[in-house]
């Protein structure tokens, strides 16, 4: 599913109306019948309630007014709240303005100078919102009458329905500005924004429907969008079920070096996550005097016990062994748990200079790099980096707050000034490829805060490398699954007490739901 910003929408809608042919008066319609279906659905006693229309005035306006005339016709009680002069109106939003009036629909003009309390009411006494007052081209703080409005209905506990975005929503960023509603549901138009899904967008937005008004996708493609909202459907043209006469040396390779003294968990998590992920083969490369403790914690990888600094973490010394071993392999997961020993940290260096197949780097991997992202761009292979939001501010010399403010523009910015596939991870993670792709996931929950969580994502990423898929949907079908299996398990469980391992049993699960299974 295809994510745009406010921009990209308006431009979409002016192309349909202008290059197509279709009237914005019948997407309008579109728009609004979709949109009253849907709220229907999500409160089936919606006519029996009093409904009312808060409109503002501009086309958000001129949607609210035809939902006015199809709850008024289906027998709905229905009032339109105009918290500015009709005689502002123009075009499409006029024309269903005066169907209203023709309609004998009740519509108040709302008077500034007049008592605030006093107008209130009448919307305080509704059984229903309808939230049409500011669109998606929103850009500038909201004050005056509007912020007030939102704020006091915040404070009500009856239902709202948003028109397209919850006013006061930033479509193209999902901050606020000043103040917004906290809808119930939202019916968007065309394609999902990008506000929609990130920073205060799912808390304010609640349940969230796309509604097909009648624009082309073809626009969209040719207009060179290529920024995506993960879901099954997305990710199902990743996945396809194997031959019956498939066999391990066919299914892919995948090499992981991870752990220290203290961090074999780590390497544990990563080896499993690359095993799920259906990897036919799984190699770790482990400091050697953790070799005996690995061989009897993991059953199904091998094991190769490496050169090691005094601190038992992966040494330099074992480069040679390394580079040898992974010819012909299909992917290299590494960073959890080495450490960030000097020597362990020249490895790293000297690994992505000379290693022959995909790598991907996490933890303290990323920590290797961070004093000199440059050597990214050497890399003698494709790279998909997995950090959180404090390693991403340590490998771009950022503050964590600067990372989090604006994550879809920093995640783009790395991947195409360095050439890597960055998965950003976090709550909504992020991943950016070097030719502009990006995408969203959709899955997840709070109870995947807990150590290893990361750890069984860059072992699922290299497992899906590993039987042939590029980086980016390698990573962005990690991501998916590793959200989603999450998700299964503490499903109408608890916000905590997930742990990696309970994660990585439901993995197989999920990507037989996406083979069709």
């Amino acid at each position: 599913m295809l994510l745009l910003t406010a921009q990209e929408m308006a431009s979409l809608d002016q192309k349909t109306i202008r290059e197509i042919g279709i009237p914005g008066i019948v997407l309008m319609e579109n728009a609004s019948r979709g949109a009253a279906d849907f709220f229907l659905r999500m409160i089936p006693d919606l006519l029996d309630r009093r409904i009312i229309i808060v409109a503002g005035s501009g086309n958000n306006a001129g949607d609210g007014f035809v939902l006015a005339r199809i709850f008024h016709c289906r027998g709905a009680q229905v009032e339109v709240v105009c918290l500015r002069s009709p005689e502002k109106l123009a075009g499409d939003a006029l024309t269903n303005f005066e169907i209203l009036r023709r309609l004998s629909v009740p519509t108040i003009t709302w008077d500034e100078a007049a008592d605030f309390e006093a107008q209130f009411e009448t919307v305080s006494r509704s059984g229903a919102i309808v939230d049409a007052m500011l669109g998606t081209g929103l850009n500038t703080e909201v004050r005056g009458l509007y912020r007030r409005v939102i704020e006091r209905v915040n404070g009500l506990n009856i239902p709202v329905l948003a028109v397209d975005v919850p006013s006061g929503l930033d479509a193209s960023t999902g901050k606020i500005l000043g103040a917004a509603f906290r809808a119930t549901a939202t019916a968007t138009f065309g394609f999902l924004k990008i506000g929609h899904v990130v920073n205060s967008g799912p808390e304010h937005c609640g349940a969230v429907e796309v509604i097909d008004i009648g624009i082309p996708v073809g626009l969209a493609h040719d207009a060179g969008i290529r920024r995506f909202w993960l879901t099954a459907d997305h990710l199902r043209a990743f996945v396809a079920p194997r031959s019956p006469a498939i066999h391990k040396g066919g299914a892919g390779h995948a090499c992981v070096l991870s752990g220290s003294v203290g961090k074999t968990g780590a390497a544990a998590l990563v080896s499993l996550g690359a095993g799920r992920a259906g990897a036919g083969l799984v190699t770790l490369f482990i400091p050697g005097s953790l070799n005996g403790i690995m061989e009897v914690k993991l059953n199904e990888a091998m094991t190769i016990p490496i050169a090691e600094t005094p601190e038992k973490s992966p040494a330099l010394a074992s480069l040679p062994v390394l580079i040898e071993f992974l010819k012909g392999k299909q992917s290299l997961a590494m960073g959890p748990g080495i450490s960030t020993h000097p020597d362990t940290v020249a490895l790293v260096k000297e690994l992505l200079l000379g290693a022959s197949c995909p790598m991907v780097l996490d933890a303290d991997a990323i920590t290797a790099v961070s004093d000199d992202p440059g050597i990214l761009r050497g890399a003698s292979a494709p790279l998909v980096l997995t950090p959180h939001p404090g390693e991403m501010a340590r490998v771009c010399s950022l503050r964590v707050q600067d990372v989090e403010s604006d994550r879809l523009k920093v995640a783009a910015n790395f991947s195409r000034e360095y050439g890597v596939v960055l998965l950003l991870k976090g709550y909504r993670t992020v991943i950016a490829a070097p030719d502009g792709r990006l995408a969203v996931n959709s899955t997840g929950n709070p109870a995947m805060a807990s150590g290893g969580m990361g750890d069984a994502l860059t072992g699922l990423i290299a497992g899906f490398i590993a039987q042939g898929l590029e980086p980016f949907e390698a990573a962005c079908l990690g991501a998916y699954v590793h959200g989603e299996a999450c998700d299964r398990v503490m499903a109408s469980v608890s916000t905590r007490g997930l742990l990696a391992t309970d994660m990585l049993k439901e993995v197989p699960a999920v990507i037989g739901s996406l083979e069709g299974f």
